[in-house]
Order: C-alpha cells, then sequence, then structure tokens
C-alpha cells in the first residue's frame, strides 16, 4: 500500500498509520480521507494486520480540514456537497465499522475534523501537552464528520454540547477525565504505549475481538434485551470456532494462546 498522503509501516501484526502532510499540520484533504478509506478496506482482508495505530507525523495529529480544500468539497451546489461529504464520512466510518482495534496516539492538538477522527477510533492515548477541540460553530458550520454522533456516545450528551456548542480546548488530562481519551502519557512514551496495547489486543482471539468491538458499538440505542439477544448470537459464532477451543486449551494447559489468523 503507497499513498501520499499518508506513511505506513507494518511490524509484528500492527500496522502504523501516520498522517503524512507535516507541512500543513497534517491538514485532511479529500485526497487524505480517500487513501485512508482504502488503507483501512484493504486493513480488513489483510491476515497479517491484527491493529491499527494511527498518529501524526510532525508537530500535531491534525489541524482538521484544509480550508483550502473547501470548495472542492462545496461542489456546485446542495446536492453536490452532500453527495461528497458521504464520500469523506465514509474513512472514519471504515474505522468504526473495522472488525480490528485501532488506536489513535494523539500529539500535538487534533483539532476539527482531527478531533472526529480519533473519536472514530477504539482507544485514544494522548501525549500530556496534547489539546482536543471541535471548533466548527465557530465558523458557523457543525460538525459532520461524526462529531455529532459519536461524541456523545463517548463522554455523554451534556459533555459533548459543552464542548461542540462552546467550541472550547480542552487539555490532554481533562479529557482523560471525562473519557474522552483513555491514558493519558508523557510525549515521549506515547508511541510506546500506543504499540503495548495493540500488541496487547492482538494477543487475544481475532475473532471475539473484532466481534467485540462491532457488539458494542452496534449496541448503543438499543434496549438491553435487544443488546444482549445480539451478543448471544455473536457468542454463537464464536463458541465452536478454533480461538475459542484454543484459548480453553490454553488455560487448561497454562500456555499461551496460539490463535488462527483470521
Amino acid at each position: 500500500m503507497n499513498f501520499e498522503t499518508l506513511s505506513l509501516r507494518e511490524e509484528k501484526g500492527v500496522l502504523y498509520i501516520k498522517l503524512n502532510r507535516p507541512e500543513k499540520r497534517n491538514a485532511i484533504t479529500p485526497q487524505m480521507l480517500d487513501e485512508l478509506d482504502r488503507c483501512i478496506t484493504e486493513v480488513a482482508t489483510a491476515d497479517s494486520i491484527g491493529a491499527v495505530v494511527l498518529s501524526g507525523e510532525g508537530k500535531a495529529f491534525c489541524a482538521g480540514m484544509d480550508l483550502s480544500e473547501l470548495g472542492t468539497v462545496a461542489g456546485d451546489g446542495n446536492q453536490d456537497f452532500r453527495r461528497n461529504l458521504r464520500k469523506l464520512q465514509r474513512a472514519f466510518s471504515e474505522i468504526e465499522y473495522l472488525e480490528k482495534a485501532v488506536v489513535a496516539a494523539i500529539h500535538g492538538y487534533a483539532i476539527g475534523g482531527g478531533f472526529e477522527m480519533v473519536l472514530a477510533c477504539d482507544l485514544r492515548i494522548a501525549s500530556q501537552e496534547a489539546t482536543l477541540t471541535i471548533p466548527e460553530v465557530r465558523l458557523g458550520v457543525i460538525p459532520d464528520l461524526g462529531g455529532n454522533q459519536r461524541l456523545p456516545r463517548i463522554v455523554g450528551v451534556g459533555r459533548a454540547k459543552e464542548l461542540i456548542l462552546t467550541g472550547k480546548t480542552i487539555s490532554a488530562l481533562d479529557a482523560e477525565r471525562i473519557g474522552l481519551v483513555n491514558k493519558v502519557v508523557p510525549l515521549e512514551d506515547l508511541q510506546n504505549t500506543a504499540r503495548a496495547w495493540a500488541e496487547e489486543i492482538i494477543s487475544n482471539g481475532p475473532l471475539a475481538v473484532g466481534l467485540a468491538k462491532r457488539n458494542i458499538d452496534t449496541s448503543f440505542g438499543r434496549s438491553i434485551s435487544e443488546g444482549l439477544e445480539a451478543a448471544g448470537i455473536t457468542q454463537s459464532l464464536l463458541i465452536p470456532s478454533h480461538d475459542f477451543q484454543e484459548g480453553v486449551r490454553a488455560r487448561t494447559e497454562k500456555r499461551k494462546a496460539s490463535f488462527k489468523k483470521k
């Protein structure tokens, strides 16, 4: 996989994706989202990859949408805009739907579309100096890449409205306090922490990890009884699998399980 706006490195079953426009603080363009969409789509069927770490080159994770590209997105009218926006939204949806864990490693700042990108990830680790903001209302628009939908599910409706309606900047430590990020670490430890988390995840049953992620995500908005029914259906697929049999044998034999690649 070769892309102009992303740099990739695969190591020990983990794919490290870096947004690669450091001269523009990794500002998002339609090309970047198209390449991210295609990259994640390929990862979905790559047996050698069990997890993804997403980060940014240079001084920041992502400065949000590149405003010089807005004319391209707007097109010739409302229908053009909505059609183009759906294409941009698809990249973040592919991250969310991927049946492999995606860990965001955030440094510097994640602004607007960059903020929305990390919301689509499963786990978020931030460096101590990192800041996050979703300031679209200050430009007279709303978050349209999933912020209005995903942020309330992560931090609750009240906190989401506070961040979205004020457009204020939040520190990494405050983001950890409200559950927006999972962990805050010194900048020098950021990549190693993300790597350790990804490697811990891929040591588990890949089918179980992927389906647990999807069951959690799809249970939002359902009643408890509907969620339990969905969990039962998912579990019925896992019980007869090699992964479960190997996991039980390994526990009985007091050894590390050896799971098959999907």
